[in-house]
């Protein structure tokens, strides 16, 4: 497990910059196409770039909220049962997770020899190109989805309930 988390760690840093670049090559897009707009400055490609930075910053924040367990669950249901439901209820819904998005990655996969020879209208790059990069997004989520499903299973979780705190209890370990 030691090995598994440091390769997740230095996955996380590798998904952070890309993301932070994809949203800085966004908000760079944007205020390029704002400045523009006031100026007679034609820059139609900026606009199609943003929106490519948009679709892979989400790809890979969407890994990152997953690492930081900030993906929408309910777990009412699953704190309330024994150990062992709970595992196979663990395991069932992050191994569902990993297969969803093992199954896109799959679909893309077969629609890349198409899409390689499709160009986006104004920056005339294979369209290909663009889902290779959502993919790569899409695999760490598979992997660590998949990752979950088997910590789930084989860790005793019990151990790590959380301690509901005060607000007066947080702001007296800030200080």
């Amino acid at each position: 497990m030691k090995a598994a988390e440091k390769f997740f760690s230095i996955l996380d840093k590798i998904a952070y910059w890309l993301a932070a670049v994809c949203v800085a090559g966004m908000l760079t897009c944007v205020t390029i196409q704002v400045i523009a707009r006031h100026t007679t400055l034609s820059v139609n490609w900026t606009t199609e770039l943003s929106q490519y930075f948009f679709l892979w910053s989400t790809t890979f924040a969407s890994y990152i909220a997953a690492r930081r367990g900030k993906l929408i669950g309910v777990e009412l249901i699953q704190k309330n049962m024994p150990l062992n439901v709970r595992r196979v209820m663990k395991f069932i819904s992050w191994a569902a997770a990993a297969f969803f998005y093992g199954l896109v990655i799959y679909y893309c996969f077969g629609q890349i020899p198409t899409l390689m020879v499709q160009l986006t209208p104004m920056l005339k790059w294979s369209m290909g190109m663009i889902y290779i990069i959502m993919m790569v997004g899409l695999g760490m989520l598979t992997l660590y989805c998949a990752f979950l499903a088997v910590k789930g299973l084989i860790e005793d979780d019990t151990k790590k309930e959380a301690v509901v705190k005060t607000a007066e209890q947080i702001a007296e370990e800030l200080e």
